[in-house]
């Protein structure tokens, strides 16, 4: 038996294996290789799409179904190939999401508004509004018209994303009670001025609760990190929830610990004082 057979490790990515602004450090990639060689396997949990964390973790060695979307999507990295998807809700009411995108088109003219789905990121605000990290990032996006994804049952939305100032998102969250989708969706913030909503009871950890019921991954002792709010319930679920020293106050008291910044090699201070500890055996 190899020394870390039965151990998984999920990682969130920005403020976590990636510290913000960063790239991941050869000190992170030694400490998952090593991880891997030794019989544990790896995976990683975002809001991204799988295209998009393909470009930041290039050859980095992903050997288990792995959380996109902040929890609407499981991925098999090594397959590429979808296991599972959670699309938004309608309730009942098919045009109730693009009736409550309309609304924040012409509530927050300077926001960046986008719609996922399985295949690509539609960005339905002006271009002019777009979100600054669009050029960085390492996947297809287009500009379109709402009316090309009002048909929710031909194109389901895995996820409906604003980023604007915090006062603005503030009045969002008031819209969004306003038009019922709170109710049917699990929204929050994944970064200060970015706001989401997926399909209710969804999140990374309920991600980590449908890997659990797989026979395959039974019996299998879960680690998990990450830094933000979004994280929160991924740490909660996991059997050793650990959370970056920079990470928000409420994650960090959803983990079970507090490890080292991203920027001193978290996956290095989880391999020799987590992984090699009692705490995850």
């Amino acid at each position: 038996m190899k020394r870390y057979e039965n151990l998984l490790l999920v990682s969130d990515l920005d403020g976590t294996l990636i510290p913000r602004g960063g790239i991941i450090s050869a000190e992170n990639r030694e400490a998952v290789q090593a991880f891997v060689d030794g019989g544990g396997r790896f995976a990683i949990a975002t809001g991204r799409t799988p295209e998009a964390a393909a470009g930041y973790i290039g050859d980095l060695p992903i050997n288990a179904p792995s959380i996109f979307f902040n929890g609407a999507m499981l991925y098999d990295w090594e397959r590429r190939c979808v296991l599972s998807t959670r699309p938004l809700s309608a309730a009942g009411d098919d045009g109730i999401w693009p009736r409550f995108a309309a609304a924040c088109l012409a509530a927050f003219p300077h926001a960046c508004i986008e719609i996922y789905t399985a295949d690509n990121c539609h960005i339905i605000s002006r271009e002019r509004y777009d979100d600054p990290r669009l050029p960085l990032e390492y996947y297809r996006y287009e500009h379109c018209s709402l009316d090309k994804l009002s048909d929710t049952k031909k194109t389901p939305w895995l996820k409906f994303f604003v980023r604007d100032e915090p006062a603005a998102l503030h009045r969002l969250e008031r819209l969004a009670d306003q038009f019922g989708v709170r109710a049917i969706s699990n929204s929050f913030y994944s970064e200060v001025n970015y706001y989401e909503f997926v399909a209710a009871g969804v999140s990374k950890g309920t991600m980590i609760r449908e890997l659990r019921q797989r026979p395959e991954w039974q019996g299998y002792r879960i680690l998990a990190t990450g830094d933000y709010l979004n994280d929160n319930e991924m740490l909660a679920e996991a059997d050793v929830g650990i959370a970056p020293e920079q990470a928000h106050p409420d994650t960090r008291a959803a983990a079970d610990c507090t490890g080292c910044a991203a920027e001193e090699h978290l996956m290095r201070w989880i391999l020799d004082h987590i992984i090699e500890g009692a705490d995850a055996r």
